[in-house]
């Protein structure tokens, strides 16, 4: 028994295994925390005085023959290109009737389409809501609605 010498602390199994458990859960703890974001300090928003009124930044508006003008072009060109076949902004109906160019056309430039639209129509008849329905099959295709006047693209 005496022929066996005591091992120092730092040489015993035990000390090694505990630094490499230590070392190891550190690389995992790493590993979970470091794919986040590290959290921004918050903003705070300047105080608004009670007196200043807000101020609306609305875009210029289109006299009423200016608008009827743009919108004749507007839908004058995408006859031309194919996009749409014949329209009409009437009381009793709103409806443009799209050609077959319509279904080639990105979802974007349909909801860009749709938008210019019903702002020239807003600026002529005071409202916007329209429905856009195919030419052929007189399928609704897409709308700008009565209520909150949202975008729908339907086909």
């Amino acid at each position: 028994m005496d022929s066996q010498e005591k091992k120092p602390w730092w040489k015993r199994k035990w000390f090694v295994y505990g630094v490499i458990i230590f070392f190891g859960m550190g690389f995992v703890v790493q590993a979970i925390e470091g794919d986040y974001p590290t959290p921004q300090p918050v903003v705070s928003a300047p105080a608004v005085e009670a007196n200043t009124a807000p101020q609306e930044q609305t875009a210029p508006q289109l006299s009423n023959a200016d608008a009827k003008a743009e919108l004749d072009r507007l839908m004058s060109l995408s006859k031309k290109g194919g996009l749409v076949t014949t329209y009409e902004f009437s009381d009793s109906a709103s409806v443009v009737y799209a050609d077959n160019n319509w279904y080639t056309q990105t979802v974007q430039f349909k909801k860009d389409f749709l938008a210019k639209i019903g702002t020239l129509k807003k600026a002529v008849t005071g409202y916007r809501h329209f429905e856009v329905r195919d030419a052929y099959s007189d399928e609704k295709v897409a709308e700008i609605t009565s209520f909150s006047g949202s975008l729908e693209v339907y086909k």
